[in-house]
């Protein structure tokens, strides 16, 4: 009996350990280069943001780029990044998780938000965040945006 208790737990250990392993190494071995290319396409979006750089944020975002159920279109959002009015001095992002279907994709994760509109600070509360991504003539753009709060 004493045996068995000991061994027990050890094996346990082991399995836990094991599966654990392995769900690390299938994520490294599987990232394929289409997941490379779409987390290159989030952090060109974060920083063309941060940085006012709309000229890049017009080559991420698609020409039908929609966010808020429609409301805010691609020419709303480069004229906002724009404005001098309005300055993120920093989004931080968490959490990122890219999914790739094909030419589409799927990037989740949290984010933070700060900066000033018309010289008040002001800083967000984390928010979840998924956005859409489509392959358009060989390369990967933001087709949408969809937030979330923790309530």
């Amino acid at each position: 009996m004493r045996y068995f208790a000991t061994r027990l737990p050890a094996a346990l250990v082991t399995f836990f350990v094991g599966v654990a392993a392995a769900g690390l190494v299938s994520n490294v071995w599987t990232d394929t280069s289409d997941e490379r290319a779409v987390l290159a396409v989030e952090r060109e979006y974060v920083r063309a943001h941060v940085e006012r750089d709309v000229e890049a944020l017009d080559r991420v975002l698609a020409d039908d780029f929609k966010m808020f159920g429609g409301r805010v279109t691609k020419e709303h959002r480069l004229a906002l990044v724009a404005n001098p009015f309005f300055v993120i001095a920093s989004l931080a992002t968490s959490d990122v998780n890219v999914v790739v279907d094909g030419n589409r994709a799927l990037v989740t994760g949290t984010a933070k938000m700060s900066g000033r509109f018309r010289k008040r600070e002001f800083s967000t509360p984390r928010y979840g965040y998924t956005r859409r991504l489509e392959k358009r003539g060989g390369r990967w753009q933001v087709v949408s945006c969809e937030f979330t709060l923790p309530w």
